[in-house]
């Protein structure tokens, strides 16, 4: 989001930091705010397939409530671009914490690759009775962010890197009532 934050904020992947950090009723109004002004302005610039999916004023979400259900839902779908357009999507773990959406990937990945010639990224998640968001952006590798994790199905050591994410795009949209 803001890029004036400073970079020691995220040195760790998503970082441990207080429980808070993660539950957007703890953030300042203007780290919502931001979050909500690209909702809105996401919302007005839609084409119409879009608009017509997630523009349903009952199902209208909040920054909060965006926040809430997307820190909520485990996985996350991520795609990034190669060199010549080939896409590539990869099941990842992105939070928003502080107000930052953050990532980790490992260091050999494909879509490692792909973010050095093309940073944009797009990534989505959903919830039940239809609850969904996709959020576009545009990643940057965090500098001395590489941590070991937990071995493959090789049985070798294995790398990760962490990914902040600077949103550009936000659709939501509340699930159904029933």
């Amino acid at each position: 989001m803001a890029a004036d934050r400073p970079a020691d904020r995220c040195a760790l992947p998503v970082a441990p930091g207080p429980l808070d950090d993660k539950d957007p009723s703890s953030w300042p109004a203007a780290m919502l705010a931001e979050l909500q002004a690209i909702i809105d302005r996401s919302r007005a610039s839609a084409g119409p397939a879009v608009l017509d999916t997630f523009d349903r004023p009952e199902r209208h979400m909040t920054a909060a409530e965006f926040v809430a259900m997307w820190n909520g839902a485990r996985m996350k779908a991520m795609a990034t671009s190669g060199r010549r357009g080939a896409p590539h999507i990869a099941p990842v773990h992105a939070e928003f914490s502080a107000g930052r959406l953050r990532t980790t990937i490992y260091e050999n990945a494909l879509r490692r690759r792909d973010l050095r010639t093309n940073p944009r990224v797009a990534l989505t998640t959903w919830g039940a009775q239809g609850a969904a968001a996709i959020v576009y952006g545009v990643a940057r590798e965090i500098p001395g962010s590489r941590r070991e994790t937990r071995p493959g199905a090789s049985g070798r050591p294995r790398f990760t890197v962490a990914l902040e994410i600077e949103v550009t795009r936000i659709y939501a949209l509340r699930a159904r009532e029933e």
